[in-house]
């Protein structure tokens, strides 16, 4: 039985593996990624690891503090794109494998094949900005590589705690040469990227004096936070960082910043709702425990035609999605002739943007209402409904905690997010990507209590079907989408990349090209921005040797 596990967790792994290989593979080289291409704020191409580490020390003085996801960046930008490709598929493969044992608070993940699928199907629908974050090269490293190294480092924290007052803590961890690698370790995962970096300080030092007051602290807790203070100091200590504030953060008070969390928090909802209405749905699981019920019949209510016509139109959705988007554009169609143009709205930046949002429109219909349509299957396939939960006797939050240790256990993990979402009040912006790392948090909290008995037991007995057909819909979708759109944007940047190099070849000082005809991100799971863009232009510019990129046509 352990060996049948364990092939379906490979299974499953490989999977992963190869998704992320195959984006990575027609993901190309993209706005920042001339700029780190290049010794920074020079012209000068990187051709050798002396040029790598000269080009890191220059961002540090000048830009930021983000020295060793700098490092890993310029360095494979030198060893060449095949080598990122695969080893960018392997460390979001780390990231699922330890997202798996955090929420086990072991590492025995392949005894679960079925919550380490969970954890890799998770990862790819709720990470906001999946493409930007995981795949593109600038914004991997940042993310994605911050957060595999800082989970490592967190996971003997989490285990000992998880042991501390139980008799089982061993005596292994004793011995004072563990504290070496912790400290090193420490070092990395404090100099990562600044929210993350001052959640992991707090982590490792809290659970570090928590376990000397229970007389279980071992000599690698406080050397790894030490480790990780350390490289939070050489993190935000950097001159380049007061240099970037100077820019960025002048003049902005702190309703901005108060405004920012607003943004950030919000837009990261908007990503994570297939794992909010799972938490959902076992909180009221741990309700009906508490209570002392049973899961109970599935409602006796129909809801047959509604549902049926509701799954039609998004099966219909998808067809149009692959086809053009015959829907989005007859809506689009109608509502310009019908509301912009007799309101006055219909100037060519407003009908630009306005048709930059008609390009997600497709994929984002078909998500939610696939979403909120298995949930609303799930609920009545648990018995689950609102009316038979608020019939319960009132029982307090805290007493459900207390009494469930893996809820416990989760609610911590979402409010440890929420923090690690309110340190960047500090900073001048709060993009969605930025919430990564708090999104990898509550994920882990879903699958801790996907896991727990209490949880698990009724959706196997009622519910497994059930998800495992909605996460098959929604994973065969967006990963269909990604990697169809993902190959025709890799195809249009070939083509216009070549034009640049034929500019630069003939002495050409200004490369003129029409604009990406396809806008659909997948749900944000492909990332590319037009030559025109600011940020764009002057990398390209700047490392082919011509003056000026112009994308002309119609948009």
């Amino acid at each position: 039985m352990t060996r049948h596990k364990g092939l379906q967790t490979a299974a499953a792994a490989l999977s992963i593996f190869a998704l992320l290989y195959a984006l990575n593979r027609m993901m190309p080289l993209h706005r920042d990624d001339y700029d780190y291409s290049m010794v920074w704020m020079t012209a000068r191409h990187i051709t050798s690891f002396g040029d790598v580490l000269e080009s890191v020390c220059r961002h540090y003085l000048l830009h930021g503090g983000r020295a060793v996801t700098v490092f890993f960046l310029d360095t494979f930008l030198l060893l060449g794109k095949s080598a990122f490709d695969f080893a960018n598929a392997l460390v979001f493969l780390a990231l699922v494998v330890l997202m798996a044992m955090h929420a086990r608070r072991g590492a025995a993940f392949w005894r679960e094949p079925g919550i380490f699928a969970a954890a890799g199907l998770l990862t790819w629908l709720c990470l906001p900005h999946f493409g930007e974050v995981a795949v593109w090269k600038s914004g991997s490293t940042v993310y994605l590589w911050s957060a595999v190294p800082v989970l490592l480092f967190l996971l003997p924290y989490n285990v000992r705690l998880r042991v501390i007052g139980t008799g089982k803590e061993g005596t292994l961890s004793h011995r004072r040469i563990f504290a070496v690698p912790l400290f090193l370790l420490g070092i990395v995962a404090g100099w990562s990227v600044e929210n993350l970096a001052v959640t992991t300080v707090v982590v490792s030092a809290g659970i570090s004096f928590y376990a000397y007051r229970k007389g279980a602290m071992m000599p690698w807790m406080p050397a790894g936070a030490l480790g990780a203070l350390l490289g939070l100091i050489g993190l935000i200590g950097a001159p380049g960082n007061f240099v970037r504030y100077d820019a960025q953060g002048s003049g902005k008070g702190i309703l901005t910043h108060i405004g920012n969390q607003f943004a950030g928090n919000g837009e990261m909802v908007l990503y994570i709702l297939p794992a909010i209405l799972l938490l959902i749905l076992a909180w009221r699981l741990y309700r009906l425990r508490m209570a002392g019920e049973e899961v109970g019949t599935p409602s006796e209510r129909k809801h047959g035609i509604g549902r049926f016509l509701l799954a039609a139109f998004v099966a219909f959705l998808v067809v149009s999605y692959f086809n053009g988007g015959f829907v989005a554009w007859a809506l689009r169609d109608f509502l310009v002739g019908h509301v912009l143009v007799p309101l006055g709205l219909d100037k060519p930046k407003t009908i630009d943007h306005f048709n930059n949002i008609m390009h997600g429109f497709e994929e984002m219909a078909i998500y939610w209402l696939a979403i909120f349509l298995f949930y609303s299957w799930g609920k009545e396939r648990l018995g689950l409904q609102k009316a038979r939960i608020r019939a319960l006797a009132p029982v307090p939050r805290c007493a459900v905690l207390a009494r469930f240790p893996v809820a416990k256990y989760a609610s911590r993990l979402i409010a440890l997010a929420l923090f690690n979402n309110f340190v960047m009040i500090a900073a001048p912006t709060f993009p969605a990507r930025a919430t990564f790392s708090s999104t990898v948090m509550i994920l882990i909290a879903v699958l801790a209590v996907l896991r727990d008995p209490v949880v698990a037991a009724p959706i196997a007995a009622r519910g497994r079907k059930l998800l495992v057909t909605a996460g098959g819909a929604l994973g065969t979708f967006t990963m269909a989408a990604a990697l169809v759109i993902t190959h025709e944007m890799d195809e249009a940047n070939a083509a216009r990349l070549a034009i640049v190099e034929r500019a630069a070849a003939s002495g050409n000082p200004i490369a003129c090209m029409e604009p990406i005809r396809r806008k659909n991100r997948a749900l944000r799971h492909v990332f590319f921005v037009d030559f025109d863009n600011g940020v764009t232009k002057d990398g390209l510019c700047k490392y082919f040797g011509i003056a000026n990129i112009k994308v002309t046509g119609a948009k």
